[in-house]
């Protein structure tokens, strides 16, 4: 056991156990007041009601962002976290320490992102070490959005978390093949469960195919359509199963409850004006939650809070490398220095599921609003992460850009720590 605890997998182990200690305000500086129950967390109380042979809540504790119809109280989120909350829920009761659960996956995220990029390096012969992935966690766990949202048990941030968790589990069980068609069908299962908790997030599956082009180049046709069938059936009898369940609710297999939804005052005229989604949106929206710098302040707590929130770039401004990493990806291209195959393919799919999922971000009515930073753009950035990881062998020419990374990451982690516990 001694002789494993030394082995460089420790970092496995210890960044995400960091992680988690933050996470549950062990590791904290200053007052923060950690309340385990959150006050809006509508999918246990979603459990209930299915563990219960019902679709609609009973005794939520507020009205707030519930859909209200025929008299009866019901969710718009997707329901796929009330399926892991089911089990707890039937053992220890609807009242549940929210924020232990948020955390614990939060942590299970933090793990699954640096097994990954693991798994890609040694699959497309990355020089990259358990160095550079136990930085990879930190950034991910205490350099974005993650941070603030892990310690939150609301039903904003735990919808967020778990589609990173299924989102990060179809990834991994694609790249870790224990066999062929077994890691197909867990893929797509987690990959339904991802659609079915954050709709948009459907568009990862551009990430998902290119990165499958890259790891089978010399595939027929045929084995590709049997294949694409194995992965995408689980996502069929989700949509199915989702459609019975808006038609249970609303009569409309369509309808997932926007139409009758309970929102703050804040958002009503802009809703009876645009509706939910519309390019009216976009512009206030890409610049809120990509250019729009915070307020620096010279006393606690050193950011000013803006409820719309900031550019995501300046919350976590290691993801300013990805302009240098972009134009070096261009320059390469027009030089027809093109690098790999597998990593042209994996950046094209990390560019496509990008900007799908952020044009659909980018006009939903509001940016996240009450928040820090810009918590919608964490649904997106992962795949930010891993055009990064591939374009690292290209930003190696940058003068000391280790030293660069190795600061921006410390940054970031100071702001997002801000946002977690002193803001």
């Amino acid at each position: 056991m001694l002789k494993k605890l030394k082995r460089p997998e420790i970092v496995y182990i210890v960044v995400p156990v960091v992680c988690l200690l933050f996470y549950l305000g062990i590791l904290k500086v200053g007052h923060h007041h950690f309340d385990l129950t959150a006050h809006h967390n509508y999918f246990r109380h979603l459990a209930d009601a299915f563990l219960h042979g019902r679709l609609y809540i009973v005794n939520p504790p507020g009205d707030w962002d519930l859909v209200a119809y025929h008299d009866k109280y019901y969710i718009y989120w997707p329901p796929a976290p009330a399926l892991v909350y089911m089990p707890l829920v039937a053992i220890f009761g609807v009242n549940l320490p929210d924020v232990l659960i948020s955390s614990f996956f939060g942590m299970i995220n933090v793990w699954l992102i640096m097994k990954i990029c693991s798994l890609l390096a040694k699959r497309f012969s990355l020089a990259l070490t358990h160095k550079h992935f136990a930085w990879i966690g930190i950034f991910w766990g205490l350099g974005t959005v993650h941070f603030y949202m892990s310690l939150n048990g609301g039903v904003w941030f735990v919808s967020q978390i778990l589609a990173q968790t299924f989102l990060f589990s179809s990834v991994y069980f694609l790249l870790a093949k224990k066999s062929k068609f077994g890691s197909l069908i867990l893929s797509g299962l987690f990959f339904a469960l991802t659609a079915y908790t954050r709709n948009h997030l459907v568009f990862s599956i551009f990430f998902i195919f290119f990165l499958y082009m890259a790891m089978h180049p010399k595939m027929k046709f045929k084995e590709w359509m049997i294949r694409g069938f194995v992965f995408i059936l689980p996502f069929i009898i989700c949509s199915l199963l989702n459609g019975w369940y808006n038609y249970a609710r609303f009569g409309n297999v369509l309808e997932n409850g926007l139409a009758y939804h309970l929102m703050n005052p804040y958002f009503v005229e802009n809703f009876k004006a645009y509706g939910y989604f519309s390019l009216h949106y976009f512009p206030y929206n890409f610049f809120v939650e990509v250019i729009r710098p915070p307020v620096v302040m010279l006393h606690r707590p050193w950011i000013k809070s803006e409820p719309e929130g900031f550019g995501f770039i300046w919350g976590s401004p290691l993801f300013l490398l990805l302009i240098p990493a972009f134009f070096l990806s261009v320059k390469h291209m027009v030089q027809r220095k093109m690098g790999d195959r597998a990593a042209r393919l994996i950046k094209t799919g990390s560019i496509a599921a990008t900007i799908h999922i952020a044009f659909v971000i980018f006009t939903i009515m509001g940016t996240g609003w009450i928040q820090f930073c810009a918590r919608y753009t964490l649904d997106f950035q992962f795949f930010l992460v891993v055009f990064l990881l591939f374009s690292w062998k290209d930003l190696l020419v940058i003068p000391y850009i280790k030293l660069v990374t190795a600061g921006l990451i410390i940054v970031s982690v100071g702001i997002e720590y801000i946002g977690a516990f002193v803001g």
